[in-house]
């Protein structure tokens, strides 16, 4: 109760102070926008009047005709074709020629220090003349970018876009008798015009210009990754207010990123009604706290008896109190709950213990027949092809073998598990005709560990079908340890390896639940620890191609004895 009052006061004075903060908030927001909206503008403008000016020299060479006539020749001819009818149109004139284009073009853009070159290219960008205008910046984009790669610049559809560090500004010139384009202008600019327009006090606001195909072609801070909804909302987190300027007549827009560090800081009235509104908090979780302070320790009463049942104290009971009201509903419900549960217990979770044994009996009756009947035609096929001495070694280790497995004992000693994988190897060396090493690495007492019968043996077996080389030794590798409550038992070898898809089937069927029916190897040894000790523990495996496999079992530690441990491992 004294919670729900508590959240209620501060939902309701943080309601009223939000929107008080917010609506001063927004007036200092607009003003600032406005103000930075201008900078933008100017920008803008600089922009369109770079674009009119390059325009105005198109139209200059329309209204020329000796100078169209001069583009003309310039545009179909290359530059020593060109110089030979310059020359000749001089004599026809007997020396009086009016203007040409290279004298044209230096002397149009003399008057403004930003543009750094003048570039004609020819329609079938056949022919090309460039005229710097500041051979200190034009030098680095010619040698960073080559003839080729600026030319590429042409068949952009933008009139306006960005190259390095300049900007470039295109129009096409039209042959005046046909209408087909002759050839493009290209005008190259630098930047630095539009950042002298920023204030000294607005420089901390990111000033971005799109073309029209929304590509950015002047920031003077990195932009942040906008979404839709970023450029709607009209706010990122962590970058600031964000502002569009509308498209001029050139397809420019701008872009205004203004960091809340430009807005200023909180009005004094917002401190003030931000300290009478936790005020008005306190008085109201005082009162809250003096009315619920009854009923504390009836609750009290509550959590210490559900604390109890967590224990497993199930006969665990808590006073009911005269007064009719929820604490007393909830004192009821839980001793009922309490009496019933033991019986929900024996009925339900008995049950599942006897299920988890039957599928434990499953999946270890899929193992020794499928052992079984390998060994017994691996006799006959070695029969066949040589003598009784060999085959009677191997009905030996068979004999042991089967001896062992005829044990219907679910859990036997490490040590125990060991000599059968030695007995296993010996024969399957026989078999074969093949020696493969068999290194043990394990201190002495943790041979005595419980272990879950026939677990080791499979991985010899998949060892022998799939790791082993046929041209060379390839070893066995046991080792166990302790690592804090877990027992990790890892069998490695330095055989083929495991290729990536098949790595990725068995990572597969090991993640699989339910499982595959009849499977006997990996998945059978994983799931059988998983029913036996839970879920955490159960059997990893990694492997490079080429380089061996190892294969690591997760059991838990314990210093019970095999038959107190065969006992309570369905007790957990």
């Amino acid at each position: 109760m004294l919670l729900i009052f508590s959240l209620t006061s501060l939902f309701t004075v943080g309601l009223l102070l939000f929107f008080i903060s917010r609506y001063y908030t927004n007036i200092k927001v607009d003003a600032v926008l406005q103000e930075t909206k201008a900078v933008s503008e100017a920008q803008l403008v600089a922009v369109d009047r770079k674009e009119a000016a390059l325009v105005g020299m198109t139209q200059e060479i329309y209204k020329n005709s000796d100078l169209m006539n001069d583009v003309q020749i310039a545009m179909t001819h290359d530059y020593a074709e060109y110089v030979k009818r310059n020359i000749d149109n001089y004599y026809a004139q007997q020396g009086f020629y009016s203007v040409d284009l290279q004298s044209f073009l230096r002397s149009y853009f003399t008057y403004d220090d930003d543009v750094i070159a003048v570039q004609l290219v020819s329609a079938d960008k056949e022919f090309t003349y460039t005229f710097p205008t500041n051979y200190g910046k034009w030098q680095p984009i010619y040698e960073k970018y080559g003839e080729k790669k600026l030319l590429q610049t042409v068949s952009r559809k933008e009139n306006v876009f960005k190259l390095d560090e300049s900007l470039v500004f295109k129009q096409v010139i039209n042959d005046p008798s046909t209408l087909q384009p002759l050839g493009t202008v290209l005008m190259y600019t630098d930047k630095d015009f539009l950042s002298k327009l920023i204030p000294k006090t607005k420089e901390a606001t990111t000033f971005a210009i799109m073309n029209s195909a929304n590509e950015s072609i002047y920031s003077n801070h990195p932009l942040p990754d906008l979404t839709t909804s970023d450029l709607e909302q009209g706010y990122k987190s962590g970058s600031g207010y964000i502002e569009q300027v509308e498209q001029k007549a050139s397809g420019v827009s701008g872009q205004i990123i203004v960091p809340e560090s430009q807005i200023g800081g909180i009005p004094v009235l917002q401190w003030i009604l931000f300290g009478v509104g936790v005020l008005l908090v306190i008085i109201s979780i005082a009162i809250n706290f003096f009315i619920s302070k009854r009923y504390s320790k009836r609750i009290e009463v509550i959590i210490d008896g559900m604390d109890q049942m967590e224990k497993g104290e199930l006969k665990a009971k808590l006073p009911v109190d005269e007064r009719e009201d929820e604490l007393t509903l909830i004192s009821q419900s839980f001793n009922k709950m309490g009496a019933s549960l033991n019986d929900y217990i024996k009925q339900v979770y008995t049950l599942e213990i006897e299920e988890q044994k039957a599928q434990l009996k499953a999946l270890q009756g899929q193992v020794e027949p499928h052992f079984l009947y390998n060994s017994l035609e691996a006799i006959r096929m070695n029969a066949r092809l040589e003598g009784a001495k060999v085959t009677s070694n191997m009905i030996y280790h068979l004999s042991t073998l089967l001896r062992y497995t005829a044990d219907n004992i679910e859990m036997v000693t490490l040590a125990d598990e060991v000599n059968y994988v030695r007995q296993y190897l010996q024969f399957m060396e026989l078999r074969y005709q093949q020696e493969v090493p068999f290194f043990l690495e394990v201190e002495e007492p943790i041979l005595e560990h419980p272990f879950l019968k026939f677990t080791l043996q499979p991985l010899v077996e998949n060892f022998f079908k799939y790791a082993r080389h046929e041209d060379k030794r390839t070893s066995l590798t046991f080792s166990a340890k302790r690592d804090g409550d877990v027992l990790e038992v890892r069998m490695r070898d330095d055989g083929l390896g495991i290729t990536n898809d098949k790595m990725h089937q068995i990572e597969r069927d090991l993640a699989d639940e339910k499982g595959e029916p009849g499977r006997i190897g990996l998945v059978n040894i994983h799931r059988r620890i998983q029913l036996y000790f839970g879920e955490q523990y159960g059997l990893a495996i990694t492997s490079i191609e080429g380089e061996g496999t190892e294969v690591i079992l997760r059991v838990p530690y314990t210093s019970e004895g095999r038959k107190n441990y065969v006992e309570n491992a369905f007790s957990r």
